[in-house]
Parts: C-alpha cells; sequence; structure tokens
C-alpha cells in the first residue's frame, strides 16, 4: 500500500496497479501490455470507476506512476553502448498520448542498470507529471528484445495522485 496524500476527510489519495498479465522474464511481443490486461483497484481491491478517476484528477495538481523493467542484456532507457535512446521504453498514458524519453520531461530513469546491456539488471523509470491526465499508463512499448540472449520481466507501479 501506498499512501500519497491526504484529502479534506483525510481519505487517502492513491490507486494501486495490479497487472492481470503476470510477466517475469520471457520473450515477448513489441506490445505486450495493453489496456484490457491492466486492472486498476483502490486500496480495498475494488475496480476503480471512471467517474472516480475524474474527480482523483479534478482533485489533483501532479501525478506519479513508476515501472520496473528486469532486463537481462536488454536496454530499457539509455543505451549506453550506442550513447542514445532509440530503445527506450515507450508508455501510452490514459490520454492517448505516446511518452518517452524523445517527447515527455517528465520522465526520468530513477535508476538504469539495463543501460550497459550486460547480465541481469533492472531500470526504474517514473513519470513524475503535473498532466494528471498522463497517468495511468494503458499500454507499455518494449523496444529492446528478441536477441536469443535477451530476457525482460516488469512490474507497474501504483499511480499516486497529489493534490
Amino acid at each position: 500500500m501506498m499512501l500519497c496524500s491526504m484529502n479534506l476527510y483525510n481519505t487517502p489519495q492513491f490507486l494501486t496497479l495490479v497487472p492481470s498479465l503476470g510477466v517475469t522474464f520471457s520473450d515477448a511481443q513489441r506490445h505486450l501490455v495493453s489496456s484490457p490486461q491492466l486492472s486498476y483497484v483502490d486500496a480495498e481491491g475494488s475496480p476503480v470507476s471512471v467517474v472516480q478517476m475524474t474527480f482523483m484528477r479534478l482533485l489533483s495538481a501532479a501525478a506519479r506512476q513508476n515501472m520496473t523493467y528486469n532486463c537481462y542484456q536488454s536496454v530499457a532507457w539509455h543505451d549506453q553502448e550506442q550513447d542514445g535512446y532509440d530503445k527506450a521504453i515507450r508508455f501510452l498514458g490514459s490520454n492517448d498520448e505516446e511518452m518517452s524519453y524523445d517527447n515527455n520531461p517528465y520522465i526520468r530513469a530513477v535508476v538504469d542498470g539495463c543501460a550497459l546491456k550486460k547480465g541481469y539488471e533492472k531500470t526504474v523509470l517514473e513519470i513524475n507529471t503535473p498532466k494528471v491526465e498522463q497517468v495511468p499508463f494503458v499500454d507499455i512499448m518494449f523496444n529492446d528484445f528478441g536477441g536469443s540472449a535477451q530476457k525482460f520481466g516488469f512490474e507497474v507501479g501504483p499511480v499516486c495522485f497529489i493534490g
């Protein structure tokens, strides 16, 4: 459970993201996660309605969400060997906006162990945005996979609306 902030009624403003697709290390298709495979629930485990999501956004000045990418010889964000971001993960926000390194200044790598593409590592990406309609993520596109020695897994973190 993650407590982000309290509203006027001392009710926590947070959502927990529960991917219904259990992914660990595997070979995968380019678009591995899509909206029917991700479900958002509140603290009691009840589905979050469109109305509740709208009110959370209206009452919030910013929002935050993270994703952890567990890798084996796979780049998630910065490719240190190529010194570029051509293989950076791309996110589709709730507002249908595609987001990545090249077009969203609110996404940053908190940890980027996958940049070296050596062994088992992890990269933690975080979006911390004043554009609250960008979260939660509804789709994720992975760009560095398919090699015979490459593997990856991921975990999508909770959405935190900050009032």
